[in-house]
């Protein structure tokens, strides 16, 4: 098998992620992976699929696998925190985007967002004043986002 032949299923498997078809998507990505089980952005890829079909246990497991093929990857970190936050391991997922936001820049969206999802598992540690500093800087980032103006006035009305 070619390499050629690992980035014709990546494709296809991005063809369908795109279309919504999940589990078409993570077949031909492990196809991808059949040949090359270093490919990492099909591990990413996968793990995006996994948390559509509600896997998030195996989706941790692909992002882990794209850190340590390539622990430079930032939207693995991104993925992995948020994964995390979804299983309720807030510590954890506190980490992972304390690594993502030391790697990426802020005017990138996915900064913003990773800002108010850290602040999110802040508060669910019951760190209200750390979330509400990250939520802030979430909102300087964009005075628009809605989602952090939000969970901003939740905790400030609940403590």
């Amino acid at each position: 098998m070619t390499r050629r032949e690992v980035k014709m299923y990546y494709d296809q498997a991005l063809s369908f992620l795109g279309q919504g078809e999940a589990q078409k998507s993570v077949e031909f990505l492990d196809r991808a992976l059949e040949i090359d089980d270093k490919y990492f952005p099909a591990w990413n890829n996968k793990g995006i699929a996994l948390l559509e079909l509600g896997k998030f246990q195996d989706a941790l497991k692909c992002f882990e696998q794209v850190i340590q093929l390539n622990s430079l990857d930032k939207m693995a970190w991104y993925n992995k925190g948020y994964t995390l936050l979804i299983l309720e391991k807030y510590g954890e997922s506190v980490d992972a985007f304390d690594i993502f936001l030391a790697r990426y820049t802020q005017e990138d969206h996915f900064y913003k967002y990773a800002l108010y999802l850290q602040a999110k598992a802040h508060y669910f540690l019951k760190n209200y004043q750390t979330a509400v500093d990250l939520l802030r800087r979430a909102i300087e980032t964009d005075p628009d986002f809605e989602e952090a103006h939000d969970l901003l006035n939740s905790i400030s009305n609940n403590i």
